[in-house]
């Protein structure tokens, strides 16, 4: 792999027929010198086949595939480890299910040119595939983000984190910030890890830059949302990783997270819930593991 300025980083499992869109997508940016790194989680759908016809055809696509499914959080891991080792300045982020614009990166690269490089990353607006808003995907906007009104003008929105949906982080800023966390396998390591490289510079949500995010439905991930079974099991994720989270921002962000908790399982238990019992089980089996969990973060050397 050649090293060059961005490297689109494309995390994938068992969503072959997505991941064709996304590269299709990726293919057509009206910006097209960049490299394209898919990450796929020991798919077994054929993915790595797909993949190999695109190499095949187009000489900026590599891939890089996992001896087992590491999760979301894992393969960002790995995908920005790679950015690092084969000195790209820019790594562009996104899940499979990521459809950019065709000047979706045209529109991150003029702000990154107008913003002389000062920035620690950058954020699409993820729409919906009607085109309303993916509420999964709506960055923490900065507090008193108003004082920056010379940039909201030009449609800029000064956020503190995001999600890894068209993330465009500038490498060589937030060298030493570390790496994303792979041990969270899923949920929150986009909202942690762009929390933390926040504070190498001002970040931005991009208002003239647009993708959509091809979910089944448009809606959060909370326990009593999720009406699919096989999606049960990663509330243990949801809660562990958001205990730890909660116990970094101090007491009172740690008091609150256990009320939310008893709040949730209490709702779950006696309302119409799909589930709910085994929904109680992993929800309280990652909140206890949350108490313990501290997981170190890798610094690129």
């Amino acid at each position: 792999m050649e090293s060059n300025k961005i490297l689109a980083i494309v995390v994938t499992y068992n969503r072959k027929e997505l991941l064709k869109e996304n590269l299709d997508a990726l293919i057509h940016q009206t910006k097209n010198d960049f490299d394209i790194l898919v990450i796929d989680n020991a798919s077994s759908d054929g993915t790595d086949i797909l993949v190999k016809e695109y190499k095949e055809k187009y000489n900026n696509i590599y891939f890089h595939g996992l001896a087992q499914n590491v999760g979301g959080a894992g393969g960002f891991y790995k995908g920005m480890q790679i950015a690092y080792e084969k000195n790209y300045d820019y790594a562009w982020i996104m899940d499979d299910d990521t459809i950019p614009n065709a000047t979706a990166l045209e529109e991150l690269w003029n702000v990154k040119n107008n913003l002389n490089n000062e920035f620690s990353f950058l954020n699409s607006l993820v729409l919906w595939t009607d085109g309303t808003l993916a509420h999964m995907n709506v960055p923490a906007v900065k507090e008193f983000f108003v004082y920056d009104y010379q940039n909201i003008e030009k449609g800029l929105i000064p956020i503190e984190s995001c999600s890894f949906v068209s993330c465009f982080v500038n490498l060589n800023k937030v060298k030493s910030y570390g790496l994303p966390i792979s041990e969270f396998f899923i949920y929150f390591d986009d909202m942690e890890y762009t929390k933390r490289i926040s504070d190498a510079g001002n970040s931005y949500l991009v208002l003239s830059s647009k993708v959509v995010h091809k979910m089944k439905t448009n809606t959060g991930t909370t326990a009593e949302r999720i009406c699919e079974k096989e999606k049960v099991k990663r509330l243990f994720y949801d809660y562990r990783n958001g205990f730890y989270l909660a116990k970094k921002k101090g007491f009172k962000k740690t008091v609150r997270y256990i009320g939310k908790y008893f709040y949730h399982v209490f709702k779950i238990l006696f309302t119409k819930n799909q589930f709910k019992f085994e929904k109680i089980k992993y929800m309280t089996k990652g909140f206890v593991h949350g108490i313990f969990f501290n997981p170190k973060i890798e610094y690129i050397k």
